[in-house]
């Protein structure tokens, strides 16, 4: 399945933002997903947060992360999140195949 580094930028780190985002990744950690997440959603690393700025990070695995459009947009809404930057990474066997594959060309 798909693996995705996943950066969110924070509305703030106020005491309301910081209280409904750790209780939104806490129970995600925990396997408790709001409705609106797809039952594929896995969380893989994370999250942590940002000691330089309002942010946090998170790896997950899902076949199609579109889903998690609407989840995304409550949290924006809803003033915890500003936006978010998705990123499709490759574990380290992968990485290899790649190194392995240019050296044989």
């Amino acid at each position: 399945m798909p693996i995705f580094f996943n950066e969110v930028w924070l509305k703030d780190m106020s005491a309301p933002v910081m209280k409904g985002v750790v209780d939104f990744l806490g129970k995600l950690r925990q396997g408790v997903k709001p409705h609106n997440l797809p039952e594929d959603l896995k969380l893989l690393g994370g999250p942590w947060l940002s000691n330089e700025e309002a942010k946090v990070y998170f790896v997950f695995e899902i076949d199609d992360p579109t889903k998690t459009f609407e989840a995304f947009a409550e949290r924006i809404a809803s003033g915890l999140f500003l936006k978010r930057k998705l990123t499709l990474v490759q574990n380290w066997d992968g990485a290899r195949s790649f190194s392995a594959y240019l050296n044989s060309r």
